[in-house]
């Protein structure tokens, strides 16, 4: 009952904001007054009026408006264009929407004075009419938005030839020749087709001054909110696979993925990409252990879009972001009230609402407010409620005379499984073990939830798997925009943020072993003194367990991690950006400051359980001859308390200065450069440790030599200074056509994981890349192509290694290259269907990478050279097919993704097998407000496609003559059907 009494709430409660929409009456009636003086008013002081009374907002250079005043108006008419026309009257001024309710002003010399009428209809594809669309005649003032039927009219037009132009964010702009006659109305109607690479769209990340995506000369990926619906991630690493360049692991679940942006090794995480949300980054490191960035993100209704920025150019807007940038963008509220509910249900139990609502509060001051909560069992359900909790976000903006002030806030609170590898037989020909679905099993379990890990100082620690991934994050904004005049325009995004971070998993350590080669071969039970026999037992239970050998069909028992961290973070950050242009050229001077930390508690302990679904945990002792227990090699369930500890507190401070010249040569071509000097300061202790600690009491052998703090501490303190820089060129060789090509120096430098394990300093990475490319936006055909290279040094690898029941943390080092194609192609044969490809063609290489390895048969160490190897993990093809086709109010869709071979090891000894997942889904959507409906299935053939192998013992050489290994396939096949209602 309790998710349903969440989303009772959510739908009662928050809907109970009222407020009006429209023009006040009165206020109308007073703006009339004012309007109407015989002798006019200053232009300025009118579009202030203009601005209280329809909540709009003018941009617009001082001297414009210098001296300037209205004619007197003979009434107020209600309708925006028509009185801003009547106010702007014959001065030279043209206007162009920037916004929802944003207008810019500039000068124009050629304006009609008299003339006749231009009006029609601007519609979609579909026909249905888009409310807000622009028309207007190219280099005048003339023009007019569509009404909410998408209805125009264009008064008082003259005798003459011209270019009639429609335009709206989101569809492709459509220009038309049109001939004006004397005493004539001209009938000009516009179909707009979808932008479907969104070429048009305004990019507001990675470029100082916004610009459109075929302008810009950065390779980017944009998502609005329909398109991000209509993928229907399931996390929101599933939503990054819409970027080509970007290779995603999202076989963990929700949250705690991977991204490898264009070929560049690393352990995991988000390492070299910085997350953003409304311009300034959510935590500072996106790649601390057991902190991966997305732990920190959910997608849901309250985003507008998604930016995904790859390669170089983020260096310069970000600190340690030389793979990309990518930007979250929150809905804001317009004038009107809009918003939207969703219910989705699915399989595995999953239970979900989403809503979103936002509007205008007050003439200058707009709201939005939204979240979601969740309830599910799991794709791979455990025996407990996988996924539980939600979010709430919300923000309010103030419009005045020269800007705005936003404020933004959220609270999470969201437990998720994580996913780890799962048992497997036949690495030649992977395949499903006896006992063991690949599909839907996971090694997580409700017989390993609530707990109690005791330490050596007598306390003792409880433990609930069930808690799972456990952020409770709070984070506050605030962003102001402010025109200083003389074209100084200023912007500060300061954010706060803290979270108490659980972290809570079951992580495969070594391969299943058969029962009985784990209590004669590796505990040895015969060399106890009487020792006659031994057993296994249920922990939970003490059930003696016969015939261990058939125990679940495959006679095997693994060695798990019962692994909990718990992890605050806190951080305080400002980006202020001062944008002056001068001549053709557009200057930005930008500084960034941020200060933030992590405290790591980390208490590690080593399970024993069977294998199967959701396993049970085992206990091995060893019998006499009478039956008696003489010793136990586990305590109910664990077969070492204490296997790694952590404890620390890591402090940094990060001051950077950027400057970029953005320079339109001339209308077609545009070169920018950009500097960033960027200090780093660390600080921190970490508590020493010693490994021949002993439970008090403790009898078993799993009590004994236990790692744990000894109580003293080793401090740390270094000082990195760097810098990147960026040059990037744009060709327009055609209204719809460009090409680009950038230069860049990035760099990375050393995180807190480096002095957790080390007191070395450690280096930092230096990234080195170019690419060029092509962008495309044709009716039928639209294309972003882009080719890439990229070097990168000292590249760390700090891998986790399961030797002899223990934990043991080592780093190497390597550089790589990576030569490679990335490109986005959407195809429309025929006006409703579509097909879109998104893909990327690489060749990642290790260099320099000559590493010692420890043999783990013999023990001995050893040089082996593997420059020239394949990265591991990261494929060389990466395809994604999506075609769609609309039939009047139904969308039908299909998605087949490809993921070519990939290695699990650096010696590129052991394979991956390439893989295709197939989704597909339908959309009911019969207008833009009112009833939606969706049904998604994910992964349809129920693919058992392999992401990973064993990452405890695979890095470098992977074990493979044994039967059984652990790797860690895609989730299952799921449907899901959800209902919306707009308004």
């Amino acid at each position: 009952m309790k998710p349903l009494k969440m989303i009772w709430f959510w739908v009662w409660i928050v809907p109970g904001i009222l407020f009006a929409q429209k023009p006040d009456p009165v206020l109308m009636a007073q703006s009339y007054q004012q309007l109407a003086r015989s002798e006019g008013l200053l232009l300025k002081d009118a579009l202030l009026i203009l601005e209280e009374l329809y909540n709009v907002h003018f941009i617009y250079e001082d001297e414009l408006l210098d001296n300037r005043k209205t004619a007197p108006i003979d009434r107020i008419t209600g309708n925006f264009h028509q009185d801003l026309r009547k106010v702007l009257g014959l001065h030279p001024i043209h206007y162009i929407k920037v916004g929802r309710k944003t207008y810019v002003l500039y000068a124009n010399r050629n304006v009609p004075t008299r003339g006749r009428m231009i009006r029609g209809r601007v519609v979609d594809v579909n026909g249905r009419g888009i409310p807000g669309a622009e028309v207007f005649i190219q280099g005048t003032q003339w023009g007019a938005a569509a009404d909410e039927n998408g209805d125009y009219v264009i008064p008082s037009v003259p005798e003459g030839k011209y270019t009639l132009v429609a335009r709206c964010m989101g569809y492709r702009t459509v220009y038309r020749e049109v001939l004006v006659r004397e005493n004539g109305t001209v009938r000009e109607d516009f179909v707009l087709d979808v932008d479907v690479l969104n070429m048009e769209e305004i990019v507001t990340i990675a470029s100082r001054n916004p610009l459109t995506k075929i302008e810009s000369s950065v390779a980017i990926t944009t998502a609005n909110n329909e398109q991000i619906f209509e993928r229907f991630p399931q996390s929101t690493a599933d939503l990054l696979k819409a970027i080509p360049g970007f290779y995603i692991e999202s076989s963990g679940g929700i949250s705690g993925n991977n991204l490898f942006p264009r070929g560049i090794p690393q352990d995991g995480s988000y390492r070299y990409v910085a997350f953003y949300e409304d311009g300034i980054p959510i935590f500072e490191a996106p790649e601390l252990s057991f902190a991966n960035i997305d732990i920190f993100m959910r997608i849901d209704e309250t985003i507008a879009a998604m930016e995904g920025v790859r390669g170089g150019t983020g260096s310069i807007y970000a600190s340690n972001a030389p793979g990309g940038i990518i930007n979250f963008v929150s809905k804001t509220g317009g004038d009107g009230l809009q918003g939207v509910t969703r219910v989705t249900l699915g399989t595995r139990g999953l239970y979900r609402l989403d809503y979103n609502m936002g509007g205008a509060l007050h003439r200058n001051l707009r709201f939005n407010l939204g979240g979601f909560v969740r309830y599910d069992n799991g794709i791979r359900p455990p025996g407990f409620i996988a996924n539980r909790g939600g979010q709430i976000k919300g923000n309010l903006t103030y419009l005045f005379r020269r800007g705005y002030l936003r404020a933004f806030v959220k609270y999470l609170n969201d437990r998720n499984i994580f996913y780890l590898p799962v048992p497997l037989q036949n690495p030649d020909d992977p395949g499903p073990l006896p006992g063991f679905d690949p599909n839907y099993g996971t090694m997580t379990s409700v017989y390993a939830d609530n707990v109690v890990f005791p330490t050596p100082t007598g306390q003792v620690i409880d433990g609930r798997i069930s808690d799972g991934i456990h952020p409770r994050a709070f984070s506050a904004a605030l962003e102001s925009v402010v025109d200083l005049g003389k074209g100084w325009t200023v912007q500060n995004v300061l954010r706060y943020f803290q979270a108490k971070l659980q972290f809570n998993a079951i992580f495969s350590l070594d391969n299943p072993f058969p029962a009985e080669f784990f209590a004669d071969s590796i505990k040895q039970l015969w060399r106890v003194p009487d020792f006659a026999r031994w057993e296994y037992r249920y922990a939970d239970t003490g059930e003696p367990i016969p015939l261990v050998r058939r125990l679940n069909g495959n006679g095997l028992v693994a060695l798990n991690g019962w692994w909990m961290v718990s992890k605050p973070l806190k951080s305080i950050a400002n980006r202020l950006i001062l944008k002056k242009p001068i001549k053709n050229h557009a200057i930005s001077l930008g500084t960034y400051l941020s200060a933030y930390g992590a405290d790591d508690f980390w208490y590690w302990h080593n399970i024993l359980t069977e294998v199967k679904d959701a396993p049970r945990l085992l206990d091995l002792v060893a019998l006499n001859r009478q039956g008696e227990v003489i010793a136990r090699v586990t305590h109910q369930g664990f077969e070492q308390y204490g296997a790694f500890y952590v404890n620390a507190r890591s402090r940094a401070l990060l001051g950077a200065f950027s400057l970029v010249d953005e320079w339109h040569v001339s209308p077609r071509f545009r070169l920018d450069a950009g500097l960033r000097l960027e200090y780093n300061r660390f600080d921190g202790r970490v508590e020493n440790i010693r490994s021949d600690f002993r439970i008090p009491g403790g009898r078993s052998w799993a009590e004994q030599n236990v790692t744990f703090g000894t109580g003293t501490f080793r401090t740390y303190g270094f000082t990195f200074t760097e810098w990147a820089i960026s040059i990037g060129a744009n060709y327009s060789v055609n209204r719809y056509t460009a090409i680009y090509g950038r230069v860049s120096r990035g760099f990375r430098t050393p995180d807190f994981d480096q002095w957790l394990f080390s007191s070395q300093r450690g280096n930092s990475q230096y990234v080195h890349q170019f690419e060029t490319g092509i962008k495309l936006s044709g009716s039928r055909l639209a294309l972003f192509g882009t080719l890439f290279f990229s070097r990168l040094n000292n590249i760390p690898f700090i891998d986790e290694l399961f030797l002899n029941g223990r934990i043991i943390k080592r780093s190497r080092y390597a550089s790589s290259t990576t030569i490679g194609t990335e490109f986005e192609v959407i195809w429309k044969p025929f006006r409703k269907a579509q097909i879109s490809v998104i893909g990327t063609v690489q060749d990642p290489r290790l260099r320099d990478f000559n590493p010692m390895f420890i043999d783990p048969e013999s023990g001995r160490e050893m040089r082996v050279y593997l420059d020239g190897k394949q990265v591991r993990r990261i494929p060389r093809v990466i395809l994604e097919l999506r075609p769609a086709y609309v039939m009047g109010p139904l969308k039908l869709y299909g998605f087949w993704q490809y993921i070519g071979r990939r290695f699990v090891d650096d010696a590129n000894t052991a394979i991956l097998p390439a893989y295709h997942l197939i989704h597909a889904g339908i959309i009911y959507r019969p207008s833009r407000k009112g009833i939606q409906i969706a049904l998604s299935v994910n992964n349809l053939t129920n693919t058992m496609g392999l992401t990973e192998g064993n990452p405890r013992v695979d890095q470098v050489f992977a074990n493979r003559r044994d039967k059984v290994f652990m790797a860690r396939p895609v989730l299952g096949r799921t449907f899901t059907l959800s209902a919306a209602y707009n308004f």
